[in-house]
């Protein structure tokens, strides 16, 4: 009888499991392919995040919803330049003869499209939410305009008199939480510009081009060029223009081991410096590895470590930045690794540490998932362990490396030597003198 009673209960269990989980998933929404497509901001992924989280966080301006110091919580580091922020405001309505509503009318057309680009729900209002990304553009874009015409403002912009200012809100206009849709600041921008038919502005690609032009290292050209915000235009700042960066291509499965830069050179390999201006370009043909020439400076891990987030997120399947990083974190294992590519000026090392450059590279890609690479990478890296694993390299490797790797075991080798060929001497001449006895 218990045991009824106990059956009995459990199907009323389950009816009101069933009825509670229905209730749950009518307030589900599935989104759709469309709008996951839309998606280009995405806050960075935590096992990424908590490796360096200085890396992916803004310094002293908040750009877009995600830092916004006006959030519960939000940094207070960031609300001093939200004054600033309006004053450029002020300034670039009046320069561009725009009011408030000009823009708000705009923006309240496209807030379904610039919601989208977010890849976490935005909490804000329909009002705070278009106030926000109305100030945020607008500064942008002054501040583009007033870097395009520097010599005009250089001794009365706030930013331009104080140069470690200027530097920190570049960095902070690189991170990928840190960014308004391009399409927003190109819509407002061409909309201060409508007005007057009769000049010749440049567009805001142009401008935004000449306020990165020193990562620019490949002077890539503003034609042609669409980015979705910019971490993205940084990223593409790096890719080879012969690449469709834009489609997937063919995979091969990832590299699980390559020797260092030290272990190569012992065992013959050179090194020499490539003049391609792209840093993806690794060549290796006949015992030589080409490489162009890699620039650190104490701002490229905020870089790197942010294009490499918007991989992991945007572009799973081509993380070309990803790949190259992934290689380099082979090439160098210690500041001696360093040392040898800084010699062959593969490598030039702002940072001024063969340590700090090492641990710093070989820190970009914990927790970074990268399954595949590209063929000619897979290429690459199997060329360069076969050379390192031909049994006449290999031990010339273990030889260099067993005795002439250190200034001691240098000495004691070349004294070893002449040891022997001293003896070897001395008993050919007592051979010599015994037959002619």
């Amino acid at each position: 009888m218990s045991g009824t009673n106990s059956s009995s209960g459990n199907v009323n269990d389950h009816n009101d499991l069933e009825r509670y989980v229905t209730v749950m998933l009518e307030g589900v929404q599935l989104p759709e392919l469309s709008i996951i497509h839309e998606r280009c901001i995405y806050r960075v992924p935590h096992r990424i995040h908590q490796i360096n989280q200085q890396a992916y966080t803004p310094r002293v301006v908040s750009i877009g919803p995600i830092h916004t110091p006006f959030r519960p919580g939000g940094d207070i580091r960031l609300k001093p330049m939200e004054e600033l922020k309006l004053q450029y405001l002020k300034s670039f309505l009046n320069g561009a003869n725009l009011s408030v509503g000009d823009c708000v009318s705009k923006l309240k057309v496209w807030e379904p499209d610039i919601r989208r680009c977010y890849a976490d729900p935005i909490q804000h209002n329909s009002d705070d939410f278009l106030r926000m990304v109305l100030i945020d553009a607008c500064f942008i874009l002054e501040l583009f305009l007033r870097y395009y015409s520097l010599q005009e403002w250089i001794e009365r912009d706030p930013l331009f008199l104080k140069p470690w200012l200027a530097k920190d809100v570049m960095l902070d206009l690189i991170l990928l939480e840190n960014q308004l849709p391009f399409f927003v600041l190109k819509g407002l921008y061409n909309l201060a510009i409508s007005a007057y038919v009769t000049a010749d502005f440049p567009s805001l690609v142009d401008i935004a081009f000449t306020y990165f032009e020193a990562h620019n290292e490949q002077n890539i050209r503003p034609e042609n060029v669409y980015p979705l915000h910019f971490t993205d235009l940084l990223r593409t700042f790096m890719l080879p223009s012969s690449l469709n960066c834009r489609q997937p291509e063919k995979r091969v499965n990832i590299v699980e081991h390559l020797y260092c830069a030290s272990q190569l050179m012992e065992a013959g390999l050179v090194f020499e410096v490539s003049p391609s201006k792209c840093i993806l370009d690794l060549k290796y043909r006949k015992g030589v590895l080409t490489m162009p020439c890699f620039k650190v400076y104490s701002s490229t891990e905020i870089l790197l470590r942010n294009i490499v987030a918007f991989e992991q997120c945007h572009h799973p399947t081509l993380p070309y930045i990803t790949e190259y990083i992934k290689i380099l974190d082979f090439l160098i294992n210690t500041g001696k690794d360093v040392n040898i590519l800084v010699e062959k000026k593969t490598i030039v090392n702002l940072l001024g540490d063969e340590d700090a450059l090492a641990t710093m590279v070989n820190n970009l890609c914990s927790n970074v998932t990268l399954p595949y690479v590209r063929p000619d990478y897979g290429s690459l890296c199997d060329q360069l362990n076969g050379f390192y694993e031909n049994p006449r390299n290999k031990y010339k490797a273990i030889f260099i490396h067993d005795y002439f790797n250190t200034p001691w075991k240098i000495a004691s080798t070349i004294a070893a030597i002449v040891l022997l060929v001293l003896t070897f001497i001395q008993t050919i001449c007592s051979i010599v003198t015994l037959f002619k006895q």
